[in-house]
């Protein structure tokens, strides 16, 4: 049967005319989905692109450090294996999506506030990230595998911000990228953008992780320098310990959503933009290695 004429075969599989579950063709699947699909478009103004091309990584769905996720002050106990989500899952295939140089450039520095096209790809960008979502895991259905998109199981929840099934620590056991102080994931393609993930039992090889520290590419954490996301919260979440995001909470409650009441957009962003890991990985003088407890 032809992805075409798949029973799972969506906008992409209809344009998409490579196969195969390798990295670069995975990569190449979403890359044109992004730039092809009329979704990944700003309901604002001239209607300019949410997100760029992705960086892609896969995960064997027994790799050791998965378990580590249990553990208290990583994410905790309410953490589930890919198996919980798919019975017989061997891979875990994570994508960071970036936000456009669009939306990036509207975020005024100098501004307390977000820009309206941040706030708008922040709430409208979640409905493509699960477009790509969905659209990654017919792919992978129609390659021969079965495929499920954990935080969109009926059963998926969070409890305290603490969510059952981590998007950033999985990008991270991906090879994706570290963490920062700001607990953002740093990337190659940046810090500013949205994660997400697919559980299949395809047997996929898994993307070598450039890294060994939990915050290597953080200049803060390894080195001392940096600290731009510190200064740029308005209302000290960041700090030089970590982050708290019950205070970063309040930022969106008592200012960006009475300021964006009419759009109904409410999200923050001033620790994604405007910094030395807004469009990449910073520079740092040396590689650190603080464990998977620290500042997460």
């Amino acid at each position: 049967m032809s992805r075409a004429n798949h029973p799972h075969a969506g906008y992409i599989t209809h344009h998409f005319a490579a196969s195969g579950t390798d990295i670069a063709t995975l990569s190449a699947f979403l890359a044109e989905l992004v730039a092809t699909d009329p979704r990944n478009v700003l309901p604002e103004g001239d209607n300019p692109p949410i997100w760029e091309a992705p960086a892609v990584g896969i995960a064997a769905a027994s790799d050791p450090l998965f378990a580590t996720l249990k553990q208290p002050g990583v994410v905790g106990p309410i953490h589930v294996d890919a198996d919980h989500w798919l019975t017989g899952a061997k891979s875990v295939v994570s994508f960071f999506l970036p936000f456009s140089r669009e939306v990036k450039k509207s975020y005024d520095k100098h501004a307390r506030l977000p820009s309206l096209e941040w706030v708008s790809g922040r709430q409208n960008g979640e409905v493509f990230v699960n477009v790509a979502r969905r659209a990654l895991a017919r792919y992978l259905q129609s390659q021969g595998g079965r495929a499920v998109v954990p935080t969109l199981q009926r059963h998926y929840q969070a409890v305290d911000l603490i969510p059952m099934w981590s998007e950033r620590h999985v990008a991270f056991i991906a090879g994706i990228g570290t963490f920062g102080l700001h607990g953002g994931l740093l990337t190659e393609k940046g810090a500013a953008g949205r994660i997400g993930s697919v559980v299949t039992d395809l047997d996929l090889l898994p993307t070598p992780r450039p890294y060994t520290g939990v915050y290597e590419y953080c200049p803060w954490v390894t080195d001392g320098t940096c600290g731009a996301c510190i200064a740029r919260c308005p209302v000290g979440a960041v700090h030089d310990t970590g982050k708290d995001h019950q205070i970063c909470l309040t930022n969106g409650r008592d200012h960006i959503r009475p300021a964006y009441a009419a759009w109904g957009y409410h999200s923050c962003g001033h620790c994604q933009n405007n910094l030395p890991c807004t469009d990449g990985i910073p520079a740092a003088k040396k590689a650190g290695s603080r464990p998977l407890t620290a500042l997460t």
